[in-house]
């Protein structure tokens, strides 16, 4: 297989963990740490649609996209349900922290 000269983004990605860190400064998780929070991302995104982009071009119109009233409320939504999930129930022992 040949191997890809362009770098594949996920804007869908980038938006969950931005939007995961501003949750965060206004709720209290059960466990933050990093491996909480990669938790919380994988379920959200896996809730969410993907955005791939190559191009700049790309970048800004999956940006665009990201910030309407519809996509942040199914990001939020989908934030808030994974981090319930992941509070409810840690893949560690909280003791582990």
């Amino acid at each position: 297989m040949k191997e890809l000269m362009y770098d594949l983004n996920n804007q869908t990605e980038t938006v969950v963990q931005q939007a995961l860190q501003d949750y965060m400064r206004g709720h209290q998780l059960t466990c933050a740490c990093e491996r909480c929070q990669a938790d919380i991302i994988a379920l959200a995104l896996n809730g969410l649609p993907a955005r791939y982009y190559v191009s700049l071009k790309g970048e800004i119109l999956t940006k665009i996209e990201a910030h309407t009233l519809p996509d942040q409320a199914k990001i939020l939504s989908s934030i808030v349900r994974a981090a319930q999930q992941v509070s409810a129930s840690p893949s560690h022992p909280l003791e582990e922290i």
